[in-house]
């Protein structure tokens, strides 16, 4: 990607991810972490250019709400990536949208000539003989001597869809049989949902790749872009108040970045104020009231509860309190809170990791506090 001065390159993490995945025991790694904390930056600016660098070929391709199905996001990855261009070119050409048309470079097998594939029809359950023509797409980019490095990006979205099962079990297959030339990323913002690909005994990738977790941004990253904003504004930012707002915006990079936007664009705005007017912003982005509308007494009482600090949500103690906040003399039933857990991981509202149940989004437990 192009040269991003307010880019805070990770690049020790990336040095000793790119050692793990070339030349470690371990050919596949799983980087959870929130949404907006910085994973495909990592990828795309980090990971994937030292990677290159190194003389590998590294391969992006992101699942995050693509408009077409997820073997033609693989498709048109794999198939770019042989095409004489860098790193960053192919990249951005990932993020800008599929085409339509994609023309394959070799023939479909049980076919003799290269074809025309129409990536909007590959809705559904993904044909066999494509599935074929992907591990053998998957042969062709394996380097046993730099192993080519795959970026799969919010990788979750497979396990949402029954119909994309095969094409999981297919890519399994193929990246088992090329251990050697292959090494693969997988980032993921749901743990349930990575859970259900990598973590439960059934599922498709079960022990296949060694967990990472996205190391947290600190007081250097502040820092940095608080050393940017001075060069750009020729202002000062209070570093006790900027390195406030990054811890009450829960040390997630995206938001901060929107909070020096509004201090460069407004120049008489001091970062309080800036802070307090973002996070009412973001709650109105990220549909926090919308949101809260959708849930019934026992659900927001439960969420509530989970934004205190709750995560054993089926336990006597959590049980009771619902009683005493929903004012009933009768504590909800496990069954009851079941179901309601149910609706609220629907909504992706929480999720568990290590068996521990939390709030998903930081940010919404503080203005749901507000609210009650």
């Amino acid at each position: 990607m192009s040269a991003d001065p307010w880019h805070y390159p990770r690049r020790d993490f990336a040095e000793r991810t790119l050692l793990l995945l070339a030349s470690g025991p371990s050919k596949a790694v799983t980087l959870f972490g929130p949404r907006r904390t910085g994973k495909t930056e990592f990828l795309l600016r980090d990971l994937g250019p030292l990677a290159e660098e190194r003389g590998h070929r590294a391969i992006y391709m992101t699942f995050w709400q693509a408009p077409l199905a997820p073997l033609a996001v693989l498709l048109h990855a794999l198939e770019a990536a042989r095409r004489k261009s860098s790193y960053a070119e192919r990249a951005r050409a990932i993020i800008s949208g599929l085409p339509v048309k994609l023309e394959l470079s070799s023939p479909i097998p049980g076919t003799s000539a290269k074809a025309q594939l129409d990536l909007s029809a590959l809705a559904g359950k993904p044909p066999s003989d494509l599935l074929l023509y992907l591990d053998d797409l998957l042969g062709r980019l394996a380097n046993t001597r730099k192993p080519t490095l795959l970026f799969f990006d919010e990788v979750q979205e497979l396990a949402r869809d029954p119909h994309n099962a095969p094409l999981v079990a297919a890519l399994r297959s193929s990246l088992d049989k090329r251990s050697t030339g292959l090494a693969s990323v997988f980032t993921g913002s749901s743990s349930e949902a990575l859970r259900a690909m990598f973590a439960a005994k059934q599922a498709p990738f079960f022990h296949f790749a060694t967990p990472l977790d996205l190391p947290p941004l600190g007081e250097a990253f502040v820092d940095h872009l608080a050393a940017i904003f001075a060069r750009v504004t020729k202002r000062k930012l209070p570093r006790a108040a900027a390195q406030s707002a990054f811890v009450a915006l829960d040390q997630n990079p995206e938001f901060f970045r929107k909070l020096l936007d509004s201090l460069v664009l407004n120049p008489g705005l001091a970062v309080p104020g800036a802070l307090a007017a973002l996070q009412e912003r973001l709650s109105q982005e990220l549909g926090y009231p919308r949101l809260w509308l959708a849930l019934n007494p026992l659900q927001r009482a439960l969420a509530a509860e989970m934004g205190r600090g709750a995560d054993k949500p089926f336990s006597q103690e959590t049980r009771l309190a619902l009683a005493r906040n929903l004012r009933v003399d009768t504590a909800p039933t496990i069954a009851q809170v079941q179901a309601a857990m149910r609706r609220l991981a629907s909504l992706d509202i929480v999720e568990q990791w290590a068996g521990r149940w939390t709030l998903a989004d930081p940010q919404f437990a503080k203005w749901l506090l507000a609210q009650v």
